[in-house]
């Protein structure tokens, strides 16, 4: 028995790469970030030199 591919609809796939590859960006908003506590921004700083 030899192993047949999964058929694809080429429509679909194809409207979905024009949209990936569109040409004009599309402003995503950015995440609201919180911010730091101080004990956060004593580990952003001083762990900042370990990489």
């Amino acid at each position: 028995m030899s192993i047949q591919p999964f058929r694809q609809n080429r429509r679909d796939t194809v409207s979905a790469l024009a949209a990936y590859y569109s040409t004009e960006p599309v402003p995503l908003p950015a995440p609201r970030l919180r911010p730091l506590t101080a004990l956060e921004q004593m580990y952003a700083y001083w762990g900042s030199d370990q990489a």
